[in-house]
């Protein structure tokens, strides 16, 4: 929080300006594009307020400060045409107007300070100084208050609070997300141009089928690079989906969006690497997230870029890992110039770690060269090889001697039972007479706690690639199957609705897990809308609403929101879900307003369980509050559970929201549901999940 708070501070000095200087009507503006957007307002005549936009070029602000022209304007015979409408103003009267500039201690125009009235504004001149003055003060404050915004930026985006994609290691989706809802704030309120520019990797689906999962790891990691290298300390690249990325960039106009948007196409292309883009600026009458949709769009419609080459198979692991700090330390220790692991798969061996201060010609991933008198030597005896000086005849033909260096220290490195995972080398420029077989005693030293990092992060590699591959094999037969399970009005008896219920393959895990595993590896967003599109064709075959369960974080994306866009949405009920936690009220409050206002609702699920439901419940205020099963089941047994349903019916009511009890299993469960006043349920008592049978024409 500011000490100073400039909007307030502005608001006061307008209402003592307007006191002295005869103006009623005061405001300060910054220029947005073509328009001068308020961000400070004093107005009871013309009815301009906080966010409202001028016609720039239509001002005498822009004259002042473009043209150099006298900061007053004395007794005009009418008022200016981008006021003239309005309805507090008067033909035939004379009007004053005065403009000074807000201007940062290093001379910056922020801002202007603007009064206009009726009058032959007489009092004008003589304060005129002080009006200079009072503008000066408020500019060195708006810079102050700006700046402090920038390095608050620039410190929330380096930091992410460790939510790091594993694959780029760029921030995730649920960070991208918190920075769009701070941001928003900021542009908000100083009236400031943020950009969004979307890139979409073109080809990820064909590399990992073609060269493996590897490869495609590495074709985003390059992809992620090009782009953060482009970028200012203050702006933030994520990883909004499994093939696509998100740029906010604070303070970038349209045309610089445009221009960096080019240049990225340009150096991906050059590089290998094919995309499609899409950029949007937010104006004073929309949102982050409305610009987050228009960029989709524009992304949606773009023609690929074609690549002028293929990609490279790997690139270096993002980040520094625990691995590559130890194997470090081993070169370190060993004083040497280069540490690195390679790893033996089938007839291959590749590199897989790398430790050096600077370039070298050895990548993670790359396959390691067949060098018959080194590490070829280690694999085949299984024993550490050691040697001083490889420019002597019989490493003539090394790879290793080929690209400089003059020692070799390698030793096996061995899985947990005893079979040959790969080797542990070092090499140094300078040969080294004094080099002998205990100086491999170093690697040896640290070799069990490499191989426990190995066998670690393998373990994870396996396990996301195969949560992958399921998810592809899903997505290949048509995504998630969808069942419906009616929602019962518990007087009448009568279906008001159905809930949609994606199922898995017989054998996999449950369905909670199957979107908690997406999520983890970055496909969270797909697999909750293939499953909303699967949904979604039961709609016009279904009595009443449907519901849908999506997770706070894809509600506020563009995907979701384009989907509900075409719908009749006074028959669709989004269900927020309980699979994690809210980040940002704010952001979800946002994307849902235009489409209740449009006659969508919204039901919190699993009232009473999970996620602090009831945090849910008083934050977004909900059309529907679902009662979780556990204080469903038994509660014709359990005054607890009865008190706490009375609880929320009582709530609900005050709030004019209805209770949907979910897991009703048997009639006593029934009947002191309608005792207490619940008016709607769904479980197996009432009816089961079931397909949809749609009739044949």
């Amino acid at each position: 929080m500011n000490a100073v708070d400039f909007v307030a501070v502005a608001q006061r000095a307008l209402r003592d300006l307007a006191d002295r200087a005869g103006l009623r009507s005061w405001w300060i503006g910054r220029t947005e594009g073509p328009d001068q957007v308020l961000v400070a307002a004093l107005d009871p005549v013309l009815g301009v307020q906080v966010g409202d936009a001028l016609p720039w070029a239509d001002t005498h602000c822009r004259r002042v400060v473009e043209q150099g022209a006298h900061p007053l304007s004395l007794a005009m015979p009418r008022w200016p045409d981008s006021l003239a409408d309005r309805p507090g103003t008067v033909e035939g009267v004379p009007v004053s107007v005065v403009s000074v500039p807000l201007t940062s201690p290093d001379g910056r125009v922020l801002a202007t300070l603007c009064g206009i009235g009726e009058g032959e504004g007489t009092r004008l001149p003589g304060l005129l100084d002080s009006i200079r003055l009072q503008g000066d003060l408020l500019g060195a404050l708006l810079a102050a208050e700006l700046e402090l915004a920038d390095r608050t930026r620039a410190d929330r985006h380096a930091a992410v609070d460790g939510r790091v994609d594993e694959v780029t290691g760029i921030a995730t989706l649920p960070a991208w997300q918190e920075a769009l809802a701070a941001e928003e704030q900021h542009a908000a309120r100083h009236a400031v141009p943020v950009s969004l520019v979307l890139l979409e990797v073109q080809g990820l689906a064909e590399v990992n089928a073609e060269l493996g999962l590897p490869a495609g790891d590495a074709l985003l990691h390059r992809a992620a690079g090009a782009a953060t290298a482009r970028l200012r300390d203050g702006d933030l690249i994520a990883r909004t989906a499994p093939d696509r990325f998100g740029l906010l960039l604070p303070g970038t106009d349209a045309t610089g969006a445009a221009a960096l948007t080019e240049r990225l196409r340009t150096a991906l292309a050059a590089d290998g690497i094919g995309t499609r883009t899409g950029h949007a600026t937010r104006s004073y009458e929309t949102t982050l997230f409305a610009t987050w949709a228009s960029a989709e769009e524009r992304l949606v419609a773009d023609v690929p870029t074609t690549p002028h080459r293929r990609p490279a198979p790997a690139p270096p692991a993002p980040g520094r890992s625990p691995l590559d700090a130890l194997l470090d330390l081993a070169r370190r220790q060993l004083g040497a110039d280069i540490a690195f692991i390679t790893t033996i798969e089938g007839e291959r061996r590749l590199i897989r770690n790398v430790a050096c201060p600077r370039t070298v010609p050895y990548v993670p991933g790359m396959p390691a060269a067949q060098d018959d008198g080194l590490c070829d030597r280690v694999v085949a005896t299984g024993r550490p090889f050691v040697v001083p000086d490889l420019g002597v005849p019989a490493f003539e033909q090394s790879s290793a001697r080929a690209a400089g260096a003059r020692t070799y220290v390698g030793i096996p490195l061995r899985r947990r039972d005893g079979s040959l995972y790969g080797t542990l080398c070092a090499l140094s420029r300078q040969p080294d007479p004094g080099l002998r077989d205990r100086d491999a005693e170093v690697l040896i030293a640290v070799a069990d706690a490499v191989m426990e990092l190995v066998e670690e992060e393998d373990g994870a590699r396996r396990l996301r690639r195969a949560r992958l591959a399921r998810l592809a094999d899903l997505d290949a037969s048509g995504g998630p199957v969808v069942v419906y399970q009616p929602v019962v009005d518990l007087v009448s008896g009568a279906t008001v609705g159905a809930e949609a219920l994606s199922r898995f393959p017989a054998g996999t895990p449950s369905p909670d897990r199957w979107f908690a595993d997406a999520a983890e590896v970055g496909a969270g967003e797909d697999l909750e809308l293939s499953a909303l599109d699967n949904a979604l064709q039961g709609l016009p075959h279904l009595p009443g609403f449907l519901a849908l369960n999506v997770s706070p974080s894809t509600i506020t994306t563009p995907g979701f929101l384009r989907r509900l866009q075409a719908l009749p949405l006074d028959r669709v009920v989004v269900e927020i879900t309980e699979h994690s936690a809210v980040a940002d009220y704010t952001a979800l409050l946002q994307a849902l307003e235009p489409l209740r206002r449009n006659g969508l609702r919204i039901a919190v699920d699993d009232t009473g369980a999970g996620y602090a439901s009831l945090s849910h419940v008083l934050a977004v205020l909900p059309d529907f509050i679902k009662l979780d099963i556990s204080l469903v089941r038994g509660i014709d047994a359990d005054t607890s559970r009865r008190a706490l349903a009375a609880g929320l019916v009582t709530f609900a009511q005050a709030t004019g929201a209805r209770i949907i009890a979910e897991g009703i299993e048997t009639a006593a469960e029934l009947a002191v549901l309608r005792e207490l006043g619940v008016g709607l349920g769904q479980g197996y008592h009432l009816a089961r999940p079931a397909p949809l049978r749609i009739a044949a024409a």
